[in-house]
């Protein structure tokens, strides 16, 4: 242990008895002692002046506003919720929660606002002496009336946590809390937005852990965490619509200047317009289990938002030719029973998928499926295969590529199919700020991939893969737009029919589809 001189301890007092903070007062020291400041010598510092009775740990009771945002009830006549969080001692976002209000009472949501606590020691009162009559926790008075720090039941399927405090430095706010609610979803107040599908048995509900995102400005201290949790500081709020024995819930994530997007809706100074040039990646295709009411509502999402360009991951499944079966002889006499074993035909039917959907622009993003038909082609003895004359008719159209992204793309320009760009394995597509060229199969340096890998890439990105939605800072994932039971996902399962909506301000959005809703609005 790293031990300081008395006169460098006594000068942090005497700056400590001026009126400097703790932080203030060690950096001076510091400068004045020649010694390198850290946060290792503010705490040793603060530790020291407790010692000697300069500061005081002693609790201050709670506020009068926080004791009434305990006992909080929300409304339960209505229908929709707005929720988001604020950090005490620190200033609102007026225009935000301007906007929250007017978007609030366009929709008939009540507002609630999960009252969050942090001891920052960098401010001003930081010392922590206890003065008379002081009160722990103040927030501004423009939020009183939504003050929420009571744990609320709104759906016998989702939970609101406005009793549950985190850190908001914390990096993973969802980290420990998937068994808090049982079976329900829940939303808790914090910072930062992420979410994240839990795994379910069938005939249980789908179970989402959400944050909210903020509505007060950034407070954070001058540590490492600080200066992350900063970065990472996110104006949004959550919102719930109940739905009968179903309910929507989204994420909702504002400009600096306090507006949002909302499906249909922006909000912008006050004013609600409608949404329009929006770009939707979809949730892994695969054409051939695709559950075709779930593609029906997705493909209205998109024309409800005014799509400009629809992202698609996994169009091509490879049923007819998938290697995991290939030592399953009951499931491969199983597809030439049927049919399904035809690779012209899941070829045809990729194609006119396209044509069916030709107002639409479509981006192909390179994925594990489409390798399955390069695997096969380049491993597959012909004369033992099924297919031999497809086979050796993509042998010639791989031959003869000018495309040089592998035989989908190929296929597709020989069907003369126009309306959709294929990507290849190492391309970037930014939309707005957002990288949407990778599936999410392959991480850096040909590793596999993962949430982990992906949210710390230098730029927001979002994925496929995983047919789970999650959201981890600057990373989301889409789910799948296939029935959530395939065959080879056994036991209890994170799969949703989910898509990420991406609007013209940049900021992005999960929608899930619930029984081949996505809203009530």
């Amino acid at each position: 242990m790293i031990k300081y001189s008395e006169g460098f301890k006594s000068y942090v007092e005497s700056l400590v008895n001026r009126d400097n903070n703790i932080t203030t007062a060690t950096q001076k020291a510091c400068e004045v002692f020649n010694i390198p400041y850290t946060d290792n010598v503010r705490r040793a510092m603060s530790k020291s002046l407790e010692r000697n009775g300069v500061t005081d740990s002693k609790e201050l009771p709670e506020s009068d506003m926080f004791v009434e945002a305990q006992k909080r009830q929300l409304d339960k006549t209505k229908s929709r919720f707005i929720i988001s969080w604020c950090q005490s001692d620190t200033e609102i976002h007026e225009q935000f929660l301007d906007n929250i209000e007017v978007y609030a009472n366009e929709i008939d949501a009540e507002i609630s606002i999960i009252a969050g606590r942090y001891k920052n020691p960098t401010s001003l009162n930081s010392s922590n002496r206890v003065k008379e009559n002081e009160e722990r926790n103040s927030w501004s008075p423009r939020i009183e009336k939504y003050l929420d720090a009571n744990r609320h039941k709104i759906h016998k399927h989702l939970c609101i946590l406005s009793d549950l405090k985190i850190q908001p430095t914390a990096s993973t706010p969802l980290s420990g809390i998937n068994g808090l609610t049982g079976l329900e979803s829940c939303v808790v107040g914090h910072p930062r937005v992420h979410l994240k599908s839990l795994p379910i048995l069938d005939g249980y509900p789908h179970k989402l852990l959400l944050t909210t995102g903020a509505i007060s400005l950034q407070n954070y201290t001058d540590t490492k965490s600080g200066k992350k949790g900063e970065f990472h500081h996110t104006l949004g709020f959550v919102i719930v619509e109940l739905d009968g024995d179903d309910f929507h819930v989204r994420q909702v994530t504002a400009g600096d200047d306090g507006s949002f997007y909302d499906l249909h809706y922006n909000v912008l100074d006050g004013t609600i317009r409608e949404t329009s040039e929006t770009v939707i990646v979809f949730g892994d295709l695969h054409l051939g289990e695709t559950n075709d009411e779930v593609l029906e509502a997705s493909f209205k999402m998109a024309e409800d938002l005014n799509c400009d360009e629809i992202v698609l991951h996994d169009v091509f499944n490879g049923h007819s030719i998938s290697h995991h079966e290939r030592n399953q002889p009951f499931q491969v006499m199983s597809r030439e029973d049927d049919g399904s074993d035809d690779l012209m035909l899941e070829l045809t039917n990729m194609a006119t998928f396209f044509d069916n959907y030709s107002d639409f622009n479509f981006i192909m993003v390179r994925s594990n499926h489409d390798e399955f038909l390069d695997r096969w082609l380049n491993d597959v003895d012909w004369r033992k295969s099924t297919n031999k004359s497809t086979y050796l008719e993509l042998a010639h159209v791989l031959k003869n590529d000018s495309i040089g992204k592998g035989i989908i793309p190929a296929i597709l320009d020989k069907c003369g199919v126009t309306n959709v760009k294929c990507l290849g394995i190492n391309d970037s597509y930014r939309i707005q700020n957002i990288e949407c060229g990778v599936h999410g199969h392959i991480g850096a340096n040909g590793s596999r991939g993962g949430v982990i890998q992906f949210k710390n890439l230098n730029t927001k990105n979002i994925t496929g893969h995983t047919h789970s939605p999650c959201r981890e800072d600057g990373h989301s994932s889409v789910g799948t737009l296939t029935h959530l039971r395939v065959g080879y996902n056994k036991g209890a399962s994170s799969w949703m029919n989910t898509n990420v909506v991406i609007y013209p301000n940049g900021k992005s959005q999960h929608v899930h589809i619930i029984n081949n809703k996505y809203t009530t609005l």
